[in-house]
C-alpha cells in the first residue's frame, strides 16, 4: 500500500503557513525574541524563537480558549493541515479517521499553572482537572475536526511528531484508518523549562542572539528554544485517488528506534540511529544514491551534530547528499521539531528546491557531510530523508518521495 500526505498545515515563529516555512529557510529569516528568566544569578537574557499571540486569536478555536498554549498553536496547525487536504468537504466515515500528536513535554503551561496556584494558596480552577492532561492536545483536535477514531498524544522526546508520523502510517497501512492526522506541537517557553535546559548545557551563546543556533558549525554551542506546530494528513494512495484529490508526496518508509545510551541518548559511534536510517531505507526499497536531499535534526549542539555526522555516515553512500537543518529558523521546537522538518522535507520536493543551513559559516572538519550553505540547492527531488533525535536515545527516520 502507498501511503501518501494529503495535507499540510504549520507554524512557527514568524511563519504561519508551510509555503512562508519554507520561504524563511531560503531566505534564512530568523526572528528570535528575548526573553529574561531568573537563575540562580539573576536576572539574564536568553533569545527565543516564540510566536505571536495575536497569530492564535482566530474566532474558530474560542472553544480552545481555556486550554494550555500547547493545544491552541495545534488547532491552528491541525485545521488548516485538514482543510488542505481536502477531507472537511468529503464524506468519509469519522470513526476511521484517527489523531496522533506527539509533544516532548506536553501542556506544561497548565501544569505551572496548577502549581503556581497550590503555592500561593488560590483555589484551583476546574477546568485544570482536564486541560492539564497530557490527552487534552489530541482530544481537542479530534474534536475540532470531529473525528471519532483512535486519539493518542505520545511522547519520544525530540523524536515525537516523528513517531506519531510512523504510527499514523502504520495505521493507514494495516487499514484500521482511512485518514490520520498527524504532527507535533510544542510550547516550552517558559522559566522553568529553559532553566533546566541551561542547567543542561544545551542552550546557546551568541553575542548576535539571531546567530546563536548554528548547526554543524565549529563555533556552535548550543540550541535556541522554539515553539510550534506541525501537521500532516495521511491517507492511503487509493483513498485519495478515490475522492480525485492530488497527493502532495508519499511515505516511502519510515523507522524508530532507541539507542541504549542513557539519559542524554547520544551515542557517538552513530550506529543504533544509523540502523534505523538503513531500515527506513530497506522499507522504501530505494539505495542510498536515491536520496536526493537530507533534511537532518541539526540541532546546534556539539555532541548532537556530530552523532548524527557519524550516523548518516555509516549508512554508507550519504555523506556525498545534499544536507541542511531547519532549528536555526524555528529554534528547537523539541517534539514539533521533526513533524516543521516533514513538512519542509515536503516542499522541498513540490518546489525543487532544498534549503541552506543558515548560520553556517565554518563546517566542524569532525562532520563529514555534504552540507548546503550560503543559498539554497535548487534541483529536481525526489526523495527526502528526514531525521530526528531526542533524550533517552529515542531517534526516527522518515523518508517523503515524489509520487511518479
Amino acid at each position: 500500500m502507498t501511503i501518501s500526505v494529503t495535507g499540510i498545515g504549520s507554524i512557527s515563529s514568524n511563519c504561519k503557513t508551510p509555503n512562508e516555512l519554507l520561504d524563511a529557510a531560503v531566505s534564512s529569516s530568523i526572528v528570535t525574541n528575548p526573553i529574561r528568566i531568573n537563575t540562580v544569578n539573576g536576572k539574564i537574557e536568553i533569545p527565543v524563537c516564540s510566536i505571536d499571540d495575536n497569530e492564535l486569536t482566530d474566532k474558530k478555536f474560542t472553544s480552545f480558549r481555556k486550554l494550555d498554549r500547547t493545544a491552541r498553536l495545534a488547532a491552528y496547525a491541525a485545521h488548516n493541515a485538514w482543510i488542505d487536504s481536502g477531507l472537511d468537504k468529503y464524506d468519509i466515515d469519522m470513526n476511521k479517521v484517527a489523531v496522533i500528536i506527539g509533544t516532548s513535554r506536553g501542556p506544561v503551561g497548565k501544569w505551572e499553572e496548577t502549581y503556581n496556584r497550590q503555592c500561593a494558596k488560590i483555589k484551583q480552577l476546574p477546568s485544570l482537572a482536564a486541560s492539564g492532561t497530557i490527552a487534552s492536545i489530541s482530544g481537542s483536535i479530534s474534536q475540532l475536526i470531529n473525528a471519532s477514531g483512535p486519539s493518542f498524544t505520545i511522547s519520544s522526546t525530540c523524536s515525537s511528531s516523528a513517531s506519531a508520523i510512523a504510527l499514523g502510517a502504520s495505521m493507514v497501512e494495516s487499514g484500521n484508518c482511512d485518514a490520520v492526522l498527524v504532527g507535533g506541537v510544542e510550547s516550552v517557553i517558559n522559566e522553568s523549562v529553559i532553566n533546566v535546559m541551561r542547567s543542561a548545557g544545551l542552550i546557546g551563546k551568541d553575542s548576535i542572539p539571531d546567530r546563536t543556533c548554528k548547526p554543524f558549525d565549529t563555533n556552535r554551542n548550543g540550541l535556541v528554544v522554539g515553539e510550534g506546530a506541525g501537521f500532516l494528513v495521511l491517507e492511503s494512495l487509493a483513498h485519495a485517488n478515490k475522492r480525485n484529490f492530488n497527493s502532495l508526496v508519499r511515505i516511502a518508509g519510515w523507522n524508530t528506534g532507541l539507542s541504549q545510551a542513557g539519559k542524554v541518548g547520544v551515542q557517538l559511534s552513530g550506529e543504533s540511529f544509523s540502523n534505523c536510517i538503513k531500515k527506513s531505507l530497506s522499507m522504501s526499497e530505494l539505495k542510498s544514491t536515491d536520496i536526493d536531499y537530507i533534511n537532518a535534526h541539526g540541532t546546534g549542539t556539539k555532541l548532537n551534530d556530530l552523532c548524527e555526522s557519524n550516523a548518516i555516515n555509516l549508512v554508507g553512500g550519504l555523506s556525498n547528499v545534499p544536507l541542511s537543518s531547519l532549528k536555526p529558523i524555528t529554534g528547537h521546537c523539541l517534539g514539533a521539531s521533526p513533524a516543521l522538518e516533514a513538512i519542509l522535507s515536503i516542499k522541498s520536493i513540490t518546489n525543487s528546491i532544498a534549503p541552506q543551513t543558515t548560520n553556517l559559516l565554518e563546517q566542524d572538519p569532525k562532520i563529514n557531510l555534504n552540507l548546503i550553505k550560503g543559498k539554497a540547492l535548487e534541483k529536481s527531488i525526489n526523495n527526502v530523508l528526514s531525521t530526528s533525535l531526542g533524550f533517552w536515545g529515542n531517534h526516527a527516520s522518515i523518508i517523503f518521495s515524489k509520487i511518479k
